[in-house]
């Protein structure tokens, strides 16, 4: 069994598939309060208490973070002067931190975690194989011929990441805290990106049909789509509890 682990700034989410298929076989997400370095041991304890999956044995284990401290360049800035120098520019000086990338397709994904937390990481999951989430996120989404959307929304922040005419454009990690923080964002890019009204915005994640988040993006996004897959990607009745968008984008996770 291969074991999933992406924690975030207010979330850990765990799951599971066979080593021999793709399917989705059991999913935990659980929310937390901002957390530092020094409180991330007592998060994945607590964690812990709760989960089945974090205490089974597996036989593989890939450990995602998801945070927003975080560069997308072009794959061949990969210069550790350079890739030290952006992150002080951009999010400030840190000493007790270590600065980590890896190439996807579209471009070099460059992330910096605390020494202290990656240790803690390394001494819960050994022999994890450590990657961003956007490692995983970028290679599972099409780009597509003319505009696309692709938006994924978490408890308290979403993901957004655009293509124009087939090629990647942004990927970016926000915090939002009313649903016009998500529309305003993403009608700026559109405007920046010189992009049209009715681009498509396919949507995954938290979000729910009945909630004022859904009425306000669908009423001022006019292509704005809720994702779908396969309900055989699931294996288990426990997943028809919610639609499927809501384990969009970890179901379809490249690693």
């Amino acid at each position: 069994m291969r074991l999933f682990v992406e924690t975030g700034k207010n979330h850990i989410a765990c799951w599971c598939k066979k080593n021999n298929d793709d399917q989705l076989r059991a999913f935990e997400f659980f929310q937390c309060d901002n957390y530092t370095a020094k409180s991330f041991e007592a998060l994945i304890e607590n964690a812990k208490l709760y989960s089945r999956l974090l205490t089974m044995p597996v036989s593989q284990t890939f450990f995602l973070w998801n945070t927003n401290d975080l560069l997308c360049l072009p794959k061949e800035r990969t210069d550790p002067a350079f890739l030290k120098q952006s992150f002080d520019l951009m999010a400030g000086y840190s000493d007790e931190a270590t600065i980590y990338s890896k190439a996807t397709d579209y471009c070099l994904v460059a992330w910096r975690v605390k020494d202290l937390q990656q240790k803690v990481a390394s001494q819960y999951f050994p022999n994890a194989i450590f990657i961003h989430q956007y490692n995983a996120l970028l290679p599972s989404l099409l780009p597509a011929e003319d505009e696309v959307v692709y938006l994924f929304l978490y408890p308290h922040y979403f993901t957004m990441v655009v293509f124009k005419l087939g090629k990647f454009q942004l990927a970016q990690t926000r915090k939002y805290h009313k649903p016009e923080d998500v529309l305003y964002f993403i009608l700026n890019v559109c405007k920046q990106y010189e992009m049209g009204k009715d681009s498509t915005v396919y949507c995954g994640g938290f979000i729910d049909e009945r909630s004022n988040l859904y009425e306000v993006l669908f009423q001022y996004l006019e292509g704005f789509k809720l994702m779908e897959t396969d309900e055989t990607r699931f294996e288990g009745k426990e997943f028809t509890a919610y639609a499927t968008h809501y384990y969009m984008p970890y179901i379809n996770y490249v690693v």
